[in-house]
């Protein structure tokens, strides 16, 4: 019986500690990396290099994270949607504990990046980290709605770390990659936090819904969107012959169904309509980038 509760518990702190860094968040941004390598290459990346961005990128990612569940846990604390975590429920004792395994995961996914990857796609990697750490975290969330569009940067440097990994031509390809993802961002975190903004509110951070209101932020979604649909589409002179006929219907179906469910908060910025947003626009990445890797393969 000892020996079982004992499992449990180790199972329950490697749990906590695996929740710290909000492992649904690093798929995505390993996906967009190795998906830029795809698309810069033409080809399926090296083994080195796919290993350089899953595992450095990865852990870099996960270290990132960390550290910003380590600074918000006083605003996880008094927020209902986040206060369950391990450290505002005090399951992670004493929460130095965090910062301690994050300066681990940064270093080894430094280190990584730097054995597996060229210096630059390793320093795009580090600027990610950076960006969203002291840049997002410390800075800007706190104090103003712009938070979340500059902060997006962060997730752009996945894309150019994947691009620069395998070439250096075609920058202003790997630009438009790096661009998708920043412009694509704010739709996507606006659309959640008009579900939560009244968490926010209590705390005062101030996200866009919890400032000007739904009926306002929905309106800054759709134009964040319109902006969005252009920059996808001019990647598509980077897909010639088969690889344009392959993306170019994609990225357009998968624009237009995003810009419905805008619309749709727009027309009504309720709770169920965000979430019709947010949900859509998880995916839409993903999808882009698997349609950008098909055709840039054949």
């Amino acid at each position: 019986m000892q020996f079982e509760r004992f499992l449990r518990n180790e199972r329950m702190s490697l749990s906590d500690y695996l929740h710290l860094m909000k492992p649904r968040i690093i798929p995505l941004l390993l996906f967009v990396g190795v998906g830029s390598a795809v698309v810069a290459g033409h080809s399926v990346p090296p083994l080195r290099v796919t290993l350089g961005i899953l595992l450095g990128g990865g852990l870099t990612s996960a270290g990132s994270l960390a550290v910003n569940s380590y600074l918000e846990r006083g605003i996880d604390a008094r927020m209902n949607r986040t206060r369950g975590r391990p450290l505002p429920s005090g399951r992670i004792m004493p929460p130095a504990n965090a910062l301690f395994l994050a300066a681990v995961l940064l270093f080894a996914g430094f280190l990584l990046s730097y054995l597996l990857l060229n210096l630059v796609a390793t320093l795009f990697i580090i600027l990610g980290a950076t960006i969203y750490i002291s840049l997002y975290t410390i800075l800007l969330k706190p104090r103003t709605t712009w938070n979340i569009v500059l902060g997006g940067s962060a997730g752009s440097c996945a894309a150019l770390a994947g691009w620069y990994s395998v070439t250096f031509s075609d920058p202003l390809a790997a630009g438009l990659l790096g661009a998708l993802i920043f412009v694509w961002t704010p739709s996507h975190f606006w659309s959640l936090a008009v579900i939560t903004e009244e968490d926010y509110s209590a705390v005062g951070i101030p996200m866009l819904p919890s400032v000007v209101g739904a009926g306002r932020a929905s309106r800054f979604i759709v134009a964040n969107t319109l902006i969005l649909i252009p920059v996808s589409l001019l990647l598509t002179p980077f897909f010639p012959g088969t690889g344009l006929f392959i993306y170019l219907p994609a990225a357009s179906v998968m624009n237009a169904l995003l810009l419905a469910t805008n619309i749709k908060l727009l027309l009504s910025p309720t709770k169920s309509n965000a979430w019709l947003a947010f949900k859509f626009s998880s995916p839409y990445l993903a999808i882009v980038f698997t349609f950008a890797m098909v055709a840039a393969l054949v």
